[in-house]
């Protein structure tokens, strides 16, 4: 039986800014009306998820679900699968800080002499163990989704009822008519448009899901909202003294999942949480948690966890019958970021104070000129130790740079000819916008807010929260493994207390081995504390992936990083990288081989940046035969793709790759 692996990776961001602060009108709440069911089944991997923070809920098929898949488009009628597993069992989100407890100022309550406390509010909304209400009025105290980002009025159109979904790229019908942190763009509320983590009908992979959930609903220290007086006789927290209905830490996340489904990514899964504090106080010990549940042993495996802390990784070796003969699943804290503004080089990459969330900074011109401020604000030694030729980076080369472009890799356009201006040969690169869409893009309608002005804007490629380097990253790590038992006894995931002791007093040791037989595992992890002033944000990156054998699984870990530190094919590499994967410097459309061939030819072709493809066969008369991809989109690299012809006769046809508005065309001949 084959070797079987699956690994979760959890990028760990932390970027605080006021240029963080979100754009979503303060009248958009989250409900428990608005909760909706959805499933990520833009790859291999299938499973539930709940726009609450939730993924897999073991028992709601499909759940955790890995089907190996070995072709171009999984949703090809011709794919076959080779085998469905299942990994997991339950993901939630948690967030916990450390808060003070207001006591004094509410003595004729909690009696005269009395002192503030300290809090420990943890927000969660996992299954039914970890589903909390109000013992006064039984609503929800937890993650709920805000309203405007589904459609509540979807109907599903084999039942002809009303089912909502969360908003996914592949299904215009589960899209709202409008966008509400959108509604401040030049297109108010991009309305009829996919909201892109790339921008304006830019989806992320085959599939990106999109959804907003608050804490605001979670009163379980709150004063007078659902009874008289303190709903806690721990203390009193309000997050926003303004506004008292505001409940939990006062904090919004946005979540998105990426699903890859091109043949070199269609094991992974990524998941971006964006935890933005909109209260009215700062946050000065917060951590970011997920709890993940792995399946039951099944009778005669032996399970081994072993935790590698170099690496930030868990490793599950699975021995036995059953699920695998042998197969791996774990946890890899690949990078977190902590402090954006202390004056250090927190991740020790030459770069100091680095942020998703800045402005443009202060613009320099002039080789230089930029030398002189490298020299005095960078850890020069460091920087070229750690990052490629400071003359292969963009802006230096242009020798035009925006110091809030940390990285040096966003420019305005690509100055060919050196002469310091835009020649009409010379389009739009980066500068295109806070939509995300420049002239040559399809779906192009116009020009908007920040296109052409050569400043960095939020929105545009290689700048802020496009742009994945622009992060300070500081180990601080949280894992803590148990079994489900014992974290679903009795109401112990609905006891802050609880659940907060097992996240600060987590311990990690250097080289532990855990043996399990005939438990069901469960582990906590995440890192903290951090600290999150009001209308700053910070971001987490979860990333699954799944392979065959462990070989593979090394593999996939080093695509991951690959794909995250090119912004998920936007770029090239900045830095020094082992096996990375080299992106082109234009779009190409290769000869297929072998050609002539009978039945199966390889075509391949080359992409410089991630974009919406097809790929089809036509007769030498322009007839189309078989459309192979389409409207799919592929990361940055390349690409090989198998076709096999069917019932198609001898001859000359050709093959037509459209990326974007390019298209490129070439003969292929079938001889039988």
């Amino acid at each position: 039986m084959k070797s079987i692996s699956c690994v979760l990776v959890l990028v760990f961001l932390t970027t605080p800014s006021t240029f963080a602060q979100s754009t979503i009108p303060s009248d958009y709440r989250g409900g428990w009306e608005n909760v909706a069911r959805g499933i990520l089944e833009g790859n291999g991997f299938l499973s539930n998820y709940r726009n609450h923070g939730e993924v897999s809920r073991w028992g709601d098929s499909p759940w955790g679900l890995w089907a190996e898949v070995r072709c171009a488009d999984r949703f090809d009628p011709n794919c076959v699968t080779s085998r469905e597993i299942k990994f997991i069992d339950g993901i939630g989100f948690v967030l916990a800080a450390q808060v003070l407890g207001e006591r004094e100022k509410w003595s004729h309550h909690y009696g005269e002499g009395v002192s503030d406390t300290t809090l420990n509010p943890v927000i969660i909304n996992y299954r039914e163990a970890g589903l909390r209400t109000s013992p006064y009025t039984g609503n929800l105290w937890g993650w709920l989704p805000l309203n405007g980002f589904l459609n509540t009025d979807r109907i599903e159109q084999t039942s002809n009822t009303k089912i909502p979904l969360p908003a996914n790229s592949a299904d215009p019908t589960s899209w709202p008519a409008t966008w509400p942190d959108k509604l401040d763009q030049t297109d108010p509320g991009w309305p009829g448009s996919w909201n892109g983590f790339l921008g304006k009908d830019l989806p992320t992979g085959a599939q990106e899901s999109f959804y907003v959930m608050d804490d605001y609903s979670d009163y379980e220290y709150s004063y007078g909202l659902e009874t008289d007086g303190p709903h806690s006789s721990l203390g009193v927290y309000i997050p926003s003294p303004s506004d008292s209905t505001i409940g939990g830490l006062g904090t919004q996340v946005s979540v998105r999942h990426f699903q890859f489904n091109d043949e070199l990514n269609n094991d992974l899964v990524f998941s971006h949480y964006r935890i933005t504090n909109k209260s009215e106080r700062d946050l000065n010990n917060v951590w970011i948690s997920f709890l993940l549940d792995m399946p039951f042993p099944t009778s005669g495996n032996n399970i081994r966890y072993k935790y590698i802390p170099e690496d930030h990784l868990i490793i599950k070796t699975d021995k036995g019958s059953g699920i695998a003969s042998e197969g791996y699943m774990g946890i890899m804290l690949l990078e977190h970021s902590k402090y954006e503004d202390n004056g250090f080089d927190d991740d020790n990459d030459g770069i100091i104070d680095e942020s998703k969330f800045n402005g443009p900074g202060e613009y320099i011109e002039g080789k230089a000129e930029i030398d002189a401020y490298l020299a005095s604000n960078y850890n020069m030694n460091r920087f070229n130790q750690v990052h490629i030729d400071l003359k292969e980076f963009p802006a230096y080369r242009n020798e035009r740079w925006w110091t809030g472009d940390e990285d040096l890799d966003w420019i305005a356009y690509d100055d060919l000819n050196n002469n310091g201006l835009q020649d009409s040969d010379e389009p739009l690169k980066d500068d295109v916008g806070r939509d995300g869409l420049g002239p040559e893009h399809e779906n192009y309608t116009g020009p908007d807010e920040g296109e052409g002005d050569g400043i960095p804007t939020q929105g545009e490629p290689n700048f802020g929260e496009r742009d994945m380097l622009e992060a300070e990253r500081l180990n601080n790590r949280v894992i803590d493994f148990s079994t489900r038992t014992f974290y679903e006894r009795g109401d112990n995931l609905r006891d802050d207390s609880w659940l907060f002791d097992r996240i600060i007093n987590s311990e990690s040791n250097d080289d532990v081995e855990l043996v399990s037989d005939e438990i069901e595992p469960f582990f906590l992890t995440g890192f903290g504390p951090f600290y999150l002033k009001k209308n700053h944000s910070s971001y987490v990156i979860k990333v699954l992936i799944f392979a065959e054998t462990e070989e593979s699984l090394l593999e996939r870990i080093s695509l991951v990083k690959n794909i995250y530190k090119s912004d998920y094919g936007q770029t090239g590499f900045l830095t020094f990288t082992e096996g990375q994967v080299e992106i082109p410097n234009q779009i190409f459309l290769f000869q297929n081989y072998p050609n002539p061939f009978n039945p199966n030819t390889t075509i391949q072709f080359s992409l410089d940046r991630t974009d919406i493809i097809s790929l089809s066969i036509y007769d030498i008369t322009g007839r189309l035969i078989k459309e192979v991809i389409k409207d799919q989109n592929y990361s940055a690299g390349t690409h090989k793709i198998n076709f096999e012809v069917n019932n198609l006769s001898s001859g000359l046809y050709l093959y037509q790759l459209k990326a974007g508005v390019k298209v490129f065309t070439k003969k292929l001949t079938l001889i039988k």
